[in-house]
């Protein structure tokens, strides 16, 4: 596993600071390996599929009369997620060397759209619905935060010795929520569109933590965060009917 082996090899080898150089061109290239090897693609989506049962969500909310959610996401098929693996900056210089890799997983467009319909039916209390007032109100899902990525960040600095440091973090989609809307009555037609900020930020992993744990922590909150942005949205369109 990607950050189990790395954070223990790491220890072994920053129990000094410093070491020769010879002996940490072997371990950057040891820890290149397994940034690339030890976490695959397809491990990383057999993972995330499992912290989904192995299904897409369903919308689990009564639909609310009067009202209809629809999606522009592009929707894909069954697969619940799909890992893209690259390494976006590398940087050998004489005396600066940085890698950056990156596991980045897409989600299925489905289970934002799932969040966020059982967010809106379960939001739609008699209150909201009595501001409708008999007109129909359509709903479009036209962006939300869908991806997230595993990024392993290593430097190394070449001064006769060598020093290298790394950093792991989860680096979440910081796509805000936007949804438009379509309100029909006998009046005629009132339309509008709403902006809900996404405030999701980078979470490091903590020391010894392993790429499940920290994978399994960032869908539990990004299943959070998606009901949260929903139930925002809600909120000001109840102040636009």
């Amino acid at each position: 596993m990607l950050l189990d082996c790395f954070h223990y090899f790491k220890y072994l080898l920053m129990t000094k600071h410093v070491r020769k150089t010879g002996y940490l061109t072997l371990c950057m290239l040891f820890f290149s390996i397994l940034l690339s090897g030890c976490l695959t693609s397809a491990k990383l989506d057999k993972y995330v599929a499992k912290q989904y049962n192995n299904e897409l969500p369903k919308v689990t909310k009564k639909k609310k009369e009067g009202i209809e959610v629809t999606t522009a996401l592009k929707e894909g098929d069954l697969q619940i997620s799909n890992t893209t693996y690259k390494t976006d900056k590398l940087l050998p210089l004489i005396v600066y060397w940085k890698y950056n890799h990156r596991q980045s997983c897409s989600l299925n467009s489905k289970i934002a759209m799932t969040h966020f319909t059982n967010a809106v039916y379960s939001q739609a209390t008699k209150t909201f619905t009595d501001k409708l007032n008999g007109r129909k109100l359509e709903l479009t899902l036209d962006q939300a935060p869908t991806t997230f990525s595993l990024v392993a960040k290593e430097n190394i600095i070449w001064v006769i010795y060598a020093v290298s440091w790394a950093k792991f973090y989860v680096e979440p989609d910081k796509k805000d929520l936007i949804v438009s809307y379509k309100l029909r009555g006998a009046e005629g037609e009132k339309t509008g569109k709403i902006t809900v900020k996404n405030n999701d930020s980078n979470v490091g992993l903590r020391y010894f933590q392993s790429w499940k744990s920290a994978t399994s922590e960032y869908l539990t909150f990004y299943n959070s965060n998606m009901n949260y942005l929903a139930s925002s949205f809600m909120k000001e369109l109840a102040k636009e009917l």
